[in-house]
């Protein structure tokens, strides 16, 4: 019944984003992704984000994406790969109930939405993101400023994010709050070089653990315990040049590190090719590197008042790569009733990551850009 009521959302959306295409002035981005590691983890994430000018100077953006992850039996007690400032690449978590047979493949949905206005000086959001055992909500606000006869802009944005955790099978109910500022200075270098700088701030206070996840400690089986503070700062570099060729390199390093003792390096690189009007090709690399968190341990011999079997906390190396692939299909669809699309751009991507820690994945994205 939740599945068909899910179906119904996705469908409502996409016809009055259709129905809003044919009379007004705007974009609607359609884009599927799929994920799968060697975890037996699998995750689909359907998204439509529409954007439309309400006035001269102001744009609405709304976004809706579902998040379907399925995970599989229980194999052992070790834990998936999850998000977080650091190394991001799947955020699957599976609950321990009575009504969740651990022989048997998990399937958990995660609605999110967005909603946004932005002016050309001022912009605010709000994020919304639903889940049998998790509700997360975010609020941002940001700024930028031009200077130097536009050829330097100034940006900062600071968001307030407050969660729910209820752990299934139980009448626990967590929070958490996070406080983040970020601030970003773009440099115009030549006509064909642009520098890019910046770093943000995180201050987090409540659970950070996982609720199911479990460690070793002196011969027994216990859940996980993180501390309930923790303080983040980043600082990131970006060079982006152009060339002749209809060419792009895009560089960029980031350096992490937080109170709990990560400390993280990021090279990444970018290569982009048109090869013609309709088609731009991009690569991407990047490189991560990161060390333990303090409390973090292989075996804990005893038992320990901050104790954490999770992988983003160990130290790591990994590796990301892939390309992507962008079709204008004005030629394709310039007549008949599908001309309202003629402006539309169809993408593809493919990327392959896989770390130091015996952890690999696939990720692909297919999508459809529709300007009106």
């Amino acid at each position: 019944m939740k599945r068909k009521i899910t179906i119904k959302i996705i469908a409502s959306t996409l016809l009055l984003s259709f129905v809003s295409l044919l009379y007004s002035d705007g974009k609607v981005s359609m884009r599927t992704n799929l994920f799968s590691d060697n975890q037996g983890t699998t995750i689909h994430i359907p998204s439509i984000e529409f954007n439309r000018a309400l006035l001269t100077n102001v744009k609405l953006v709304l976004e809706y994406s579902l998040n379907q992850v399925i995970i599989p039996p229980v194999r052992g007690i070790s834990a998936s790969p999850s998000p977080t400032d650091t190394d991001a690449i799947t955020g699957a978590s599976r609950p321990v109930s009575g009504d969740d047979p651990a022989n048997k493949s998990f399937t958990k949905d995660r609605n999110e939405i967005v909603a946004g206005l932005s002016l050309p000086n001022l912009g605010a959001s709000y994020y919304y993101s639903n889940e049998s055992d998790y509700l997360a909500r975010m609020a941002t606000v940001s700024t930028n400023f031009d200077l130097n006869q536009k050829n330097t802009n100034v940006a900062a944005s600071y968001s307030y994010g407050w969660d729910d955790i209820k752990p299934l099978g139980t009448d626990t109910l967590l929070t958490k709050i996070a406080h983040t500022a970020n601030v970003t200075l773009t440099q115009v270098l030549s006509p064909t070089l642009i520098a890019r700088m910046g770093g943000n701030l995180t201050y987090i206070d409540g659970f950070q653990s996982n609720p199911y996840r479990t460690v070793h400690a002196a011969g027994q089986i216990l859940l996980e315990n993180h501390p309930l503070q923790r303080s983040r700062a980043a600082v990131f570099f970006k060079l982006n040049r152009y060339f002749k060729t209809r060419t792009s390199l895009n560089m960029e390093y980031r350096y992490y590190q937080d109170d709990w003792g990560i400390r993280s390096h990021t090279l990444g690189a970018s290569y982009y090719q048109y090869f013609s009007e309709k088609v731009l090709f991009r690569y991407r690399y990047r490189y991560y590197d990161q060390t333990a968190a303090s409390f973090y341990r292989p075996r804990y011999g005893a038992v320990q008042s901050f104790m954490t079997s999770d992988y983003k906390l160990q130290p790591f190396t990994a590796h990301q790569f892939g390309f992507k692939i962008e079709y204008k299909m004005r030629d394709l669809l310039k007549d008949g009733m599908l001309s309202f699309m003629a402006n539309s751009t169809f993408e593809a991507k493919y990327e392959r990551y896989f770390s130091s820690n015996d952890f690999n994945a696939n990720i692909f994205q297919f999508g459809l850009i529709l300007n009106y």
